[in-house]
């Protein structure tokens, strides 16, 4: 099997590491703008089979020859470029998937399903975290239910050690982070697809030691295409963010102030977004060495066998400092290629654009993970 990455940051280490400890993969070949980027991850595996090319993510006339010669593609470069890449995946007849994380994007990639299918490949979106491994968990627990009313997702990425005043360490994009906090969420509330503020509706929750007591609030894109598929099934479906507590009052104070506007300033003679200065200043400040740790429950709620019933499913994973994988990393990475894997193997059997719910089977998502060390506790 030969694969290409579009990308060569942090994810897709995560993703490089995983296909190279498979002894059937041939070629792994990676793209990035950056030749700094490259020389890291040459540096990190020293591998025969990796290939690395300083390609833009939208340099059509480069990307398509290398698309054509592999099995699979998987875009880890902010979600901007994912509906191009999309496109020309179709068009080289590789099966693709993304991290996703702007819905926009996503309903524009759903609307290219028929050229997927007359192809011959699976396009799945917003294969990562969560959305990703989230919503294949929470079909996971909705096939243990005769019927479901409620379904509730938590994820948090987190640093082990706090850091005031924010808590947090930034352990991916920063693009994606600030995405996050201000699109709308997409929510199922009495069976009817509404949008709701991203950080609000702060709740309180528990996990174990260390971390105690956390909060929980709405961001964007982490119901992906949950409430559209079980519209008329289930009664609520919602997304919200775990962090510790405060977080949310702080950031969305600065959202607030106008921090994260499109709005250009001008400073010293030069245009630039107000957002770009923001981003860049979360980039400095909030990137440090430390432990990171993801947080996952998810939680359905409904009847069986006449019995009202219900089950969570909770993950805590840590880093792996063997081989120098972040938590994030790992719960990222991991499922995306997991999916890709599927859907070239044809173990997903389904072409076009695919819902990750309705398309890969849980059983065998969560026989992988395991393969790779994430596990979940699932109680009633």
């Amino acid at each position: 099997m030969k694969y290409l990455i579009i990308g060569s940051g942090r994810m897709a280490i995560g993703v490089v590491h995983d296909l190279l400890n498979l002894e059937y993969i041939k070629e792994v070949h990676v793209t990035d703008r950056e030749e700094a980027a490259l020389e890291q991850m040459n540096s990190k595996f020293k591998d025969d089979r990796l290939h690395t090319y300083k390609i833009d993510a939208d340099d059509k006339d480069r990307i398509i020859p290398l698309m054509g010669k592999v099995n699979g593609v998987l875009s880890a470069v902010p979600y901007d470029y994912n509906l191009g890449l999309t496109e020309w995946s179709i068009e080289s007849g590789s099966h693709f998937v993304d991290l996703g994380g702007n819905f926009r994007v996503v309903k524009e990639q759903f609307k290219l399903d028929q050229k997927a299918r007359n192809a011959g490949v699976g396009i799945i979106p917003d294969c990562g975290l969560a959305p990703g491994m989230a919503s294949v968990v929470a079909a996971h627990a909705i096939g243990r239910l005769d019927s479901v009313d409620t379904l509730e997702i938590r994820v948090g990425g987190l640093p082990v050690e706090r850091k005031t005043p924010l808590n947090y360490q930034l352990i991916f994009s920063v693009h994606g982070l600030t995405n996050e906090y201000i699109e709308p969420s997409i929510i199922l509330d009495e069976g009817k697809i509404k949008t709701v503020p991203s950080m609000t509706e702060i709740e309180s929750l528990d996990f174990p030691e260390p971390f105690g007591k956390l909060e929980a609030f709405y961001t964007s894109g982490g119901t992906s295409t949950l409430p559209m598929t079980y519209q008329g099934e289930i009664n609520k479906i919602n997304y919200k963010t775990i962090r510790y507590p405060g977080h949310c009052e702080r950031f969305k104070m600065m959202i607030d102030l106008g921090f994260i506007d499109e709005k250009p300033m001008d400073i010293q003679g030069k245009s630039i977004s107000r957002r770009v200065v923001f981003e860049r200043l979360l980039e400095e400040t909030l990137t440090f060495e430390g432990e990171d740790v993801t947080l996952m429950r998810v939680s359905a709620q409904g009847m069986k066998d006449g019995v009202e019933k219900r089950w969570d499913y909770q993950a805590i994973e840590y880093e792996d400092k063997e081989n120098n994988l972040t938590a994030m990393m790992r719960t990222t990475a991991f499922p995306a290629i997991i999916t890709l894997e599927m859907l070239v193997d044809g173990r997903i059997k389904d072409k076009g654009v695919l819902c990750q719910e309705l398309s890969i089977p849980p059983d065998l998502f969560l026989q992988e993970l395991e393969k790779r060390n994430i596990h979940f506790e699932v109680s009633d």
